[in-house]
């Protein structure tokens, strides 16, 4: 509850703090678009181009500030930096198999490929095949993939007849019947 002059029994934010608060609506604001994993479904083209241009300005920002401090590094630090960044990508692809194989089987199982059909893809496939640059899950390529091995949501008819019996006749002798008009 605010008193006769407004307060509202919080004192003002003042040095950090107010540095703090003036940047956080900007920051929301400005990386908002960008932060939400990518979600450029509902955006015009033109709104399109300037994430794109966007996100291609970030990563030129992101290289020149890695270059930048890898300049002002000493020699052991550029050693750890680097000893660092080689083990995060021998890590990235010992994990990127196992992540394309769960990435392929829930999108399998969501679109009604048989298990069996699944595991004798998985059984001869190069899952690094489904791995985009930078290690990450090519979700384009295992939707392509699983599309290819008949996923849809209803079952694949590979002879595209009728599975009923229609209006044949039950057996062989009443099939005579009726062709020669008696029955």
């Amino acid at each position: 509850m605010a008193d006769d002059n407004g307060n509202t029994g919080t004192p003002p934010a003042t040095g950090a703090d107010a540095d703090d608060n003036a940047n956080a609506g900007t920051d929301a604001g400005a990386g908002g678009a960008t932060d939400q994993g990518g979600d450029d479904a509902g955006l015009a083209d033109a709104g399109k181009r300037a994430l794109a241009e966007e996100r291609k300005a970030r990563k030129q920002a992101e290289a020149e500030l890695a270059r930048l401090r890898k300049a002002s590094m000493s020699e052991q630090e550029k050693a750890v930096a680097d000893a660092r960044a080689a083990g995060a990508d021998e890590a990235a692809k010992a994990a990127a198999p196992r992540l394309v194989r769960a990435e392929l089987k829930a999108a399998a199982h969501e679109a009604g490929v048989p298990k069996a059909t699944l595991d004798g893809f998985l059984k001869y496939a190069d899952l690094n095949r489904f791995v985009g640059d930078g290690g990450e899950v090519d979700e384009k390529a295992i939707g392509a993939a699983v599309k290819d091995l008949g996923g849809t949501n209803g079952r694949t008819d590979f002879d595209g007849g009728a599975r009923d019996r229609g209006s044949r006749p039950a057996n062989m002798n009443d099939l005579i019947r009726r062709s020669a008009g008696v029955g």
